[in-house]
């Protein structure tokens, strides 16, 4: 064999190895492509040959704790295109164009400019949305029914082509204002942004959904081809521990506390201090969440949970119970204050000028004397006093469930030198959140134990199926029982002989507080402006509420929180009280008395003017109109409230009147000589004037002078007795 022959035979061995080794790869190529990549395969095939268009789940309702409806979705059109199949098929433009390319563009453009006109939109927006190589692009979302109509009748005529429309829920909240920081917004795509809509966005949202339709290869819809729709799983709904009737009685409250003192804003939370509910929480500036837009974003904030400040006065229950438990003072312990502390090299001042002098620890508590509560500080030691302010939770978040809480602030206890921790003992030095506050004052409230406060009671299922359930939950027990009680009983005294007596209620036991703080301004030094608060529970015993109102910055002429803050309180205590069914109780001779001289409110709003005046006549009730109109608006006190029968009812009519006291008739001012400060108090707000109080006692002189015509809303100035006691 010649060595060509053999060169050959090697040649051809080789090309058959080389063709047996591709065959033998070919075939496992195959078995790979037909075992292994199936699924694959199929699914890449039906997402060339199907395009989806989600459908989104309707998101789970918010109520409040009885059921009641906070937020809930709707159903609202949304309007897409299908880019490949825009066009317009009335004729009007056939024959324009020699090119099909010239003739699609132009067509588009004609699209676009009837979506913009339509719809509010930039035409080059549009355009530039219905011409993206895409299955489909939103136009807008959560379009108006008469942008929709419109739309719908413009197509039908026109016979426009790849240009739809599909049902989505929107947001949406019933009770607009009310409850709105703690609800917080949803946004366009179903998300939670804000507040308990954000906190629970994962249960809220539900799973979403297509509409899957065919289409071909040139982008465009196949009539008859397959659809399949993937139905979307609706959200949870949430039940809040918020009660909407104590919400109401809340906000209106503050609002009014907030319009009679000029306040720069308000804020208010109320609790259940026996399971760490929070029945209410209010904060002004206010804001509607169905057109939060149109509201600075500033208002959306829940500061009761995100802002520190210090908390001044309201502090010092907290230098009570650490005194009364480390043994450094009891109630028979008496203190001199000649109005200042002197505490290393700064001088500390007592708000009143001079001093309270020689007092029992019970009256430094009425007086609210910054002197004696930073010697109590003094004693405790800063190592001491910190574990107790460390066990009510200061310096770190409560856990509640609301995003964006804040721990407020301790200094660290190295930095902690004696004036610091004196001025501390008072509520200077230290700042707390609205909150810390008032989950403190809870424990002391239900006999020691420090709560973990919880927005929401459960999360339910779309079946109706409880999903999670949140009850009471013990941080720690941070006081004895006994003490708790003795210092409940110390914060009542407060309310009936003390410093917060504007928040005492006939027929309640009613503990607090009064806080009257400096706040550091941006900008300047020092401190500058005022946060005046105060902090109550009530019943004193079985306590159903713990309440905390805070006004930021009055511009008022008093701005003592015993005076501006405690009043509201009381009102909220009255109200809420009532509707929890919390009875009032009376010495047996009073409750006769009272009995005898109340009457029921009757309901007359809505009611025609003659139809309102013909029944408080039939009842013997006195009234007095504010502002002009037919119908009643509103009227004060609320219907089914008891009053003296010598109270006046203030019938309003146009809401713009609501606070216009102006606009009523004049009347003539009584001589107050004589009178208590309460009866004063009465009287004036009877007759709907302002009251700026000085000093105690009996009432000595006023002005205006008795006699004098004056109108509603006017504020009348009472110096009593001749001393200069005042209120913090």
């Amino acid at each position: 064999m010649s060595q060509i022959e053999t060169v050959s035979k090697k040649r051809i061995v080789m090309l058959l190895l080389a063709i047996l080794l591709i065959t033998i790869a070919l075939i496992g190529r195959v078995i790979y492509i037909q075992f292994f990549l199936t699924g694959w395969l199929k699914k890449s095939a039906e997402s060339q040959r199907f395009r989806a268009i989600p459908v989104l789940p309707r998101r789970g309702t918010i109520y409040d704790c009885r059921g009641k409806e906070l937020a809930i979705s709707i159903d609202g059109d949304s309007i897409y295109a299908i880019p490949a199949e825009i066009g317009i098929g009335d004729g009007s433009f056939q024959g324009k164009r020699t090119s099909s390319t010239e003739r699609l563009h132009a067509e588009k453009s004609a699209v676009a400019q009837i979506l913009a006109n339509t719809l509010g939109m930039d035409h080059q927006n549009v355009l530039g949305l219905i011409s993206k190589r895409a299955s489909f692009v939103w136009i807008k979302r959560k379009a108006s029914f008469a942008e929709i109509d419109k739309l719908r009748k413009i197509i039908s005529t026109r016979k426009i082509s790849g240009i739809e429309f599909s049902q989505k829920a929107r947001r949406f909240y019933p009770q607009s204002h009310l409850a709105a920081q703690i609800l917080g917004i949803a946004g366009i795509d179903n998300q939670g942004l804000e507040g308990i809509e954000k906190q629970y966005d994962v249960y809220l949202r539900g799973i979403p959904g297509s509409d899957q339709a065919e289409f071909d290869t040139t982008g465009r819809h196949i009539p008859q081809g397959e659809r399949r729709y993937l139905e979307p799983v609706n959200g949870d709904s949430l039940f809040l521990t918020i009660d909407e009737n104590i919400q109401y009685i809340v906000e209106r409250e503050l609002e009014k506390a907030v319009i009679d003192t000029n306040s720069k804003r308000g804020m208010a939370v109320v609790v259940n201090p026996q399971n760490g509910d929070i029945l209410a929480v209010a904060s002004l500036p206010k804001y509607d969440p169905n057109n939060f837009n149109d509201y600075p974003a500033e208002n959306r904030r829940c500061p009761v949970f995100t802002d520190m400040y210090e908390p001044g006065s309201t502090f010092k229950m907290f230098t009570t119970i650490a005194a009364l438990e480390e043994g450094k003072v009891s109630l028979e312990s008496t203190f001199f204050d000649p109005g200042f502390l002197i505490v290393d090299d700064r001088r500390l001042k007592c708000w009143k000028a001079g001093g309270h002098g020689s007092q029992t620890f019970i009256e430094a508590l009425e007086n609210s004397c910054n002197p004696v509560f930073a010697t109590l500080a003094l004693r405790l030691s800063k190592e001491t006093f910190y574990r107790h302010i460390k066990a009510f939770g200061f310096g770190q978040p409560t856990g509640i469930d609301f995003p964006g809480e804040s721990p407020g602030r301790l200094q660290s206890l190295a930095n902690v030198k004696n004036v610091e921790l004196a001025t501390i003992g008072y509520g200077q030095g230290i700042t707390v959140t609205p909150i810390q506050l008032a989950m403190g004052a809870s424990a002391i409230a239900n006999g020691g134990y420090l709560l973990r406060p919880h927005l929401v009671k459960q999360i339910v299922s779309p079946d109706g199926k409880v999903k999670k359930r949140f009850d009471r939950e013990v941080v720690a027990q941070v006081i004895s029982s006994r003490t708790a009680a003795l210092t409940a009983k110390l914060l009542e005294s407060v309310v009936t002989n003390g410093s917060g007596n504007r928040a005492y209620l006939e027929g309640y036991q009613v503990a607090g507080k009064t806080g009257t703080a400096q706040k550091v301004t941006k900008g300047s030094r020092g401190y500058s402006n005022i946060i005046a608060s105060f902090i109550g529970f009530a019943p004193a015993e079985n306590t159903r509420m713990v309440a905390l109102v805070i006004l930021d910055e009055p511009g008022c002429a008093i701005t003592y929180g015993g005076v501006i803050a405690a009043p509201v309180v009381g009102n909220i205590f009255r109200d809420g009280l009532r509707y929890l069914n919390v009875r009032p109780k009376y010495e047996p001779a009073v409750l006769e008395k009272i009995t005898s001289e109340e009457i029921i409110v009757p309901n007359i709003l809505n009611m025609p003017i003659g139809e309102a005046t013909q029944l408080l006549k039939k009842k013997e009730i006195q009234y007095r109109f504010i502002g002009q109109g037919s119908y009643v608006f509103d009227q004060i006190p609320k219907p089914g409230a008891r009053i003296n029968r010598n109270t006046k009812i203030l019938i309003y009519f146009d809401p713009e009147e609501h606070y216009d006291f102006e606009a009523s008739n004049k009347m003539v001012l009584p001589n107050f000589q004589g009178c208590s400060l309460r009866k004063a108090a009465e009287i004036v707000s009877e007759m709907g004037l302002k009251l700026e109080a000085k000093g105690a006692g009996m009432a000595v002189s006023q002005n205006p002078p008795p006699g004098s015509i004056v109108g509603p809303g006017r504020t009348i100035q009472i110096i009593f007795a001749s001393s200069e006691n005042g209120v913090q």
